[in-house]
């Protein structure tokens, strides 16, 4: 069995880690999966999730803990871990650190929809949010298309400033900026990306200020969360989701589907692109991630082969 930490986790190939998130969509269209519902353990304010998954091969379980009060003794609100085994014996194979493995995969599933829903001329883009998540975003961002100017936005300016100068130096040939505000990045970017826990859109916006970019939104994954304005999604020419539990987890769709803005017809699942990829020139696209055990599972998998073959993560011993 082989561990696998967030140094490692870091080294793998960025097409390696967009592959296996590809394949997870390709899985999902095929139903060559078993996913059971999140499980979900309260004790008093504390938490414990875990979210397994079945494949062909393998399985998954990650398992997060979530402790409000764990600053107070110096360690992270959340934390996690992924177990992968063989689905055939059970027998363990690897121990992955789950907020690595979260943080690489997500950003492989915004990587991938921009690689499929934007125009290969893109050279403008943004991202709001200057957490691990924006960081990942921008990172698979610049891995699929060649961006002259990238903006940057975070209600904590510190943090936005460090992001543009982390970008800066492990892509020197990209302009990374701070914008002015949420609304001034959307009006100077051809794609957006928003990676935030926002109750209330980060930017206002009428339809025709909205034509013609890609809107990704990341962050919002309970019906409370919104990051972008109903113009987004009324004006969209194709609304898409990695998984049609958007539509009852993220306030992004299913606050415009409760209030008749647009209609659950015009949300199409993500797979669909996958298997017959669509023209994305000149468009104006939405895609909302809340994200899938599956992604795990096939993350985790791809981490593991890679890491036999490159002689990578520590072995231990059962």
């Amino acid at each position: 069995m082989r561990f696998f930490n967030q140094e490692t986790i870091d080294r793998v190939p960025y097409d390696v880690i967009q592959k296996a998130v590809e394949q997870a969509y390709l899985m999902q269209s095929a139903q060559k999966f078993f996913m059971p519902d999140r499980i979900h353990v309260p004790q008093k304010e504390n938490t414990l999730l875990l979210m397994p998954c079945f494949g062909d091969a393998y399985m998954a379980t990650k398992l997060v803990t979530v402790f409000p009060k764990a600053p107070e003794s110096g360690f992270p609100v959340v934390n996690g871990m992924v177990i992968l085994a063989d689905t055939h014996t059970g027998q363990p194979l690897a121990i992955l650190d789950g907020a690595a493995l979260t943080a690489r995969r997500t950003g492989a599933v915004g990587g991938l929809a921009t690689a499929c829903l934007s125009p290969d001329s893109v050279h403008t883009a943004g991202v709001i949010g200057a957490g691990v998540q924006g960081r990942s975003q921008a990172a698979f961002l610049l891995f699929n298309r060649q961006i002259d100017t990238l903006w940057v936005w975070d209600v904590n300016p510190v943090a936005a400033d460090k992001m543009t100068l982390e970008i800066q130096a492990a892509w020197p040939k990209v302009t990374c900026r701070v914008a002015k505000s949420a609304r001034d990045l959307m009006t100077r970017s051809q794609v957006v990306i928003a990676a935030t826990t926002s109750t209330k859109p980060v930017f206002d916006a009428g339809v025709s200020e909205i034509l013609g970019k890609t809107f990704i939104s990341i962050g919002s994954f309970t019906p409370q969360m919104k990051e972008f304005p109903d113009a987004v999604i009324k004006g969209a020419d194709a609304v898409y989701v990695d998984t049609l539990f958007a539509t009852e987890e993220s306030g992004d769709i299913c606050q415009p589907l409760e209030n008749k803005v647009v209609s659950r017809e015009k949300i199409l699942a993500f797979a669909s692109v996958v298997q017959q990829p669509v023209d994305p020139s000149g468009g104006t696209v939405f895609f909302k991630s809340v994200g899938m055990a599956l992604f795990d599972l096939t993350v985790a998998a791809a981490v593991l082969e890679w890491g036999i073959q490159e002689n990578q993560g520590q072995t231990l011993s059962m």
